[in-house]
């Protein structure tokens, strides 16, 4: 079990920001997310070393972060979403 405590904001350390990295795929699926129209499916096509469970976590993050509800399913390896 783990073990909790507290400690003064003081003495907590930083929290530590995102590397650039990151901050670069987020927005790359941010803009997927805002890309897809009511009434349209976007359709992501996993690349080498990318797995369909990973895109459907990313959208369904990305789109919680723009304020949006995203529906994801895997058909055959490709993932489909709708935004809502």
């Amino acid at each position: 079990m783990a073990e909790f405590t507290t400690v003064s904001e003081a003495d907590a350390p930083r929290p530590s920001r995102q590397t650039g990295r990151l901050a670069a795929r987020m927005r790359e699926y941010e803009k997927y997310v805002s890309s897809v129209p009511n009434g349209k499916v976007g359709r992501l096509v996993p690349s080498k070393g990318e797995t369909p469970r990973g895109i459907a976590l990313r959208i369904g993050r990305a789109a919680r972060r723009t304020n949006k509800m995203a529906n994801t399913w895997v058909v055959d390896g490709t993932v489909y979403f709708t935004i809502s």
